[in-house]
């Protein structure tokens, strides 16, 4: 299984991710916390582990970790 971790800190809601994720729309959603647009996973099931997210996301704040 694989763990995505999104750090709400860097996080500015670009919505970079949703757009370069094969599965994009599945597992990311962009919602505002505390006045600020941040990305939210919704359902990490549907990561296939490519990591287009990661190198995708400017300021750094996703994360994936395997768990095998």
């Amino acid at each position: 299984m694989i763990e995505i971790y999104v750090d709400a800190e860097k996080c500015t809601g670009c919505g970079e991710c949703i757009r370069v994720c094969p599965k994009g729309p599945r597992i990311y959603r962009i919602i505002e916390k505390n006045g600020r647009k941040v990305a939210e996973v919704v359902d990490r099931s549907f990561c296939i582990g490519c990591t287009t997210c990661v190198a995708a996301c400017k300021p750094g704040a996703i994360r994936l970790v395997r768990n095998w």
